[in-house]
């Protein structure tokens, strides 16, 4: 075995779409630590979004090259459910609350889907929902489910 294998740490390749500020959205790959129960990589994922390193390698999976980008400039990342064929614990979630809203953002199009939430029953607005803490905020679209960062959304205008 070589030196340099031994220092490898196992990461699972994870297909998502990534808008950035100011660019267009396109198909990269991001790498999370390899775990064998395969359930919570969409936490995982959103707990890299949340509290990684503040440069996130990539790579892009049309050009085949590697990047860096800057996680505070990251708008929203898109997950198809064939990114996590094993997941479990997204298709089980209950939710007591679901609204169907357009997210407005600073750039690029608007974001059409659903919040999907539980809460107490003294915190179930749609308010409440995004006045919570962490950086991104999960909003469904069909299957995908997209992780979109807080500072970026102007408006989050609520459709009947």
């Amino acid at each position: 075995m070589r030196h340099t294998e031994i220092l490898r740490v196992r990461k699972q390749v994870v297909a998502v779409e990534l808008a950035l500020e100011n660019m267009p959205s396109r198909s990269v790959e991001v790498f999370l630590a390899a775990q064998e129960i395969q359930q919570y990589q969409r936490q995982q994922l959103l707990e890299l979004l949340e509290h990684g390193t503040p440069f996130l390698p990539i790579r892009d999976a049309t050009a085949e090259r590697w990047e860096i980008a800057n996680r505070d400039r990251i708008l929203w990342v898109r997950v198809p459910p064939a990114s996590f064929p094993a997941a479990g614990e997204e298709t089980e979630e209950l939710f007591d609350i679901r609204q169907k809203v357009v997210v407005e953002l600073t750039s690029g199009p608007p974001l059409e889907g659903e919040l999907l939430y539980s809460a107490e029953e003294s915190l179930t607005r749609d308010t409440d929902y995004m006045n919570q803490q962490g950086r991104f905020f999960r909003l469904w679209k069909n299957e995908d489910l997209y992780f979109v960062h807080k500072p970026f959304v102007t408006r989050v205008i609520e459709e009947n």
